[in-house]
């Protein structure tokens, strides 16, 4: 097959090149992805994909040339199943999944889907547009029809996406019981009130509301509610009970927030937007001679007042966490307006784990030399306003937003060190446990932080505002450990990761070679060895901008004996490569590897 018309799109904060074929640019889908060099609906897209599991099952009804197909595939990274009876779009589909190697993970399906079986053609009003294009059933026809409850009924689904021309009520009708069994969240098309009042007869018996809507041409989100009669008394009864089967016991869903005297009304809409979503509200007040009224009074608020605020500031978010167990425990700030979704959110990222990690929002990934320390430009910080579209292992969780079970985490207050953040305390007490930490996939600005005239209780655990826990002696949020610091050393790290080597004799080279890993694997570790550490060398290899763990192992160095003890404990895992003259990429064997860690003298330059 001859692709013309190819580009390349820059994806999100992944850093995932998708290739498009895209040979037709009288279609309206096609013409606007090349003047955008971006996906087509792409603020939809990363809104709902960032909600999903890392086990997905998706389903995309009427793929078209497969702009949301590659979104599911090669940026989330989740199974997809692609049904698209035109066959020349289906063609453009297929080209563009096998242009981006997703072969095994999307199935690609020429079927149109209806309320049943039969059979039709496809019609179209603008034979220039291929997006006008649909499918009519008839008693005649070349394209075969089938119900999706016939294809997929034994599959959880956890999105289904429909966009099929007017016809978008009849391929539901054919997928009741698969919504009635798997529940997923609905993505469906309706061009009028006509079809969107087809599609509702359809879906509101069945539990679904539609609860937001994207586009030029609406396309609804439905998801199940509860109705108004059963519903819940405790938050815990709101979280997915299917999640609650993957954590330990779980019978109450508790937070905890430190605050200081000044900041009452960011706190207050902190508190108000977290209550909803918790059982328990676990408060430390700083500062403060007497809790506010709104705090003092309100049955689901616990609060431990510090008159003098000197004990633990910003730590005073795990106050709760001793009085506690068999809970979720939510660790928040007082000056972020917490959504909506954000404790069933960070539940379900926190189930993918079975509970054995710790989850959040912001998050640190060092980025290590063999020199053995960390300036402050040597990380990955993934802040709380930056889009993500997959989780990722970090060092560092922040604790303005995180989540974990007390079965598993048991901090107490006199944990918490003094010459350190909140933050850099408990990753240390993480990696003392072996429990690993990711951040979640989101939407750009899931969470933002109160613009305030005075710093919230964290602001001022960190500019030394009188508190003795007062990390302005040691800004760093560093966990004390092991040189070096490594996701590898997690006793439940994911087996199934990939380990990467490269010996490099210059910095030409890298930067593709680490894009490259780093954006198609799942939490990669990467290990660039040489004979002496450059400042070339170091700009080139510890960016920023790298979004995994990252070494910079000189043989010169002063921890290489560490990295070679480290590494060969998983040497089943790792892939070598030599890298020479920037651009000769050869693959080697531990045989050869193996030497890449025999330290060597010095340079005397």
């Amino acid at each position: 097959m001859t692709l013309q018309a190819t580009i390349a799109c820059e994806v999100n904060s992944y850093r995932n090149p998708v290739r498009f074929h895209l040979p037709d640019l009288n279609d309206h889908i096609q013409r606007i992805i090349v003047q955008n060099s971006a996906f087509y609906e792409r603020a939809m897209l990363e809104d709902v994909g960032s909600s999903l599991p890392e086990d997905a099952l998706v389903v995309d009804v009427g793929a078209h040339i497969g702009n949301h197909t590659l979104f599911f595939g090669s940026v989330l990274g989740v199974r997809t199943i692609a049904f698209e009876p035109n066959p020349a779009t289906f063609a453009t589909l297929q080209a563009n999944v096998e242009l981006n190697g997703i072969n095994g993970l999307v199935e690609l399906s020429p079927l149109a889907l209806g309320a049943g079986p039969g059979v039709g053609e496809i019609v179209s009003a603008d034979s220039a547009d291929l997006g006008d294009a649909h499918f009519q059933p008839g008693e005649h026809g070349a394209v075969q029809m089938a119900k999706l409850d016939d294809l997929l009924l034994e599959h959880r689904v956890h999105l289904i996406k429909v966009d099929v021309g007017g016809a978008e009520a009849d391929v539901l009708r054919g997928a009741q019981e698969i919504i009635a069994r798997s529940r997923p969240k609905l993505l469906v098309s309706a061009a009028t009130r006509e079809i969107l009042g087809a599609v509702e007869a359809v879906l509101r018996p069945l539990g679904y509301r539609k609860i937001r809507f994207y586009n030029d041409t609406p396309t609804y989100l439905f998801e199940p509610i509860h109705s108004g009669a059963a519903a819940p008394t405790r938050a815990v009864d709101l979280i997915d009970p299917r999640n609650l089967t993957m954590l330990p016991s779980t019978q109450r869903i508790v937070a905890g927030m430190a605050s200081v005297a000044g900041n009452e009304i960011a706190l207050r809409a902190a508190v108000m937007s977290l209550l909803p979503q918790v059982d328990c509200l676990y408060l430390y007040l700083n500062g403060f001679a007497q809790a506010p009224r709104f705090i003092a009074e309100h049955p689901k608020i616990q609060h431990f007042i510090d008159t003098d605020g000197v004990r633990y500031g910003d730590a005073g978010k795990f106050w709760g966490l001793e009085q506690v167990e068999d809970a979720v425990y939510i660790t928040c700030d007082d000056d972020i307006v917490y959504p909506d979704d954000f404790v069933a959110r960070m539940i379900g990222e926190l189930a993918q784990a079975r509970g054995l990690a710790a989850v959040g929002v912001r998050g640190t990934i060092m980025l290590q030399s063999s020199r053995g320390y960390y300036p402050h430009d040597e990380r990955v910080v993934v802040e709380l306003e930056r889009a993500l579209m997959r989780r990722r292992r970090v060092h560092v969780v922040g604790t303005n937003a995180s989540a974990f079970h007390s079965s598993m985490v048991k901090m107490k207050l006199s944990d918490f060190q003094d010459s350190k953040t909140a933050d850099a305390c408990f990753a240390e007490y993480l990696h003392g446990e072996g429990i690993p930490a990711y951040i979640v996939p989101r939407r750009e600005r899931w969470l933002q932080p109160i613009e305030g005239q005075r710093p919230a209780s964290y602001g001022q655990s960190n500019m030394g505002f009188g508190l003795a826990y007062d990390s302005s002696t040691k800004r760093d949020d560093i966990p004390s450990s092991a040189y070096p610091v490594s996701l590898l050393r997690s006793d439940v790290a994911d087996a199934s990761s990939i380990i990467y080597l490269v010996d490099a004799d210059q910095a030409d080279g890298l930067v593709e070679f680490i894009l490259a890993v780093g954006g198609r694997e799942r939490d990669p570790v990467i290990f660039v060895t040489c004979d002496h550490e450059t400042d070339d060398m170091r700009r080139t290899v510890l960016h920023p901008e790298f979004l995994c763990e990252v070494h910079l192992v000189a043989r010169s160095g002063e921890h290489v004996s560490n990295y070679k003890e480290l590494l060969w404990k998983h040497a089943g895992r790792i892939r070598a490569w030599t890298l020479r003259n920037g651009n000769e990429l050869k693959m080697v064997d531990a045989d050869e590897w193996g030497n890449w860690f025999e330290p060597i003298e010095r340079s005397s330059m």
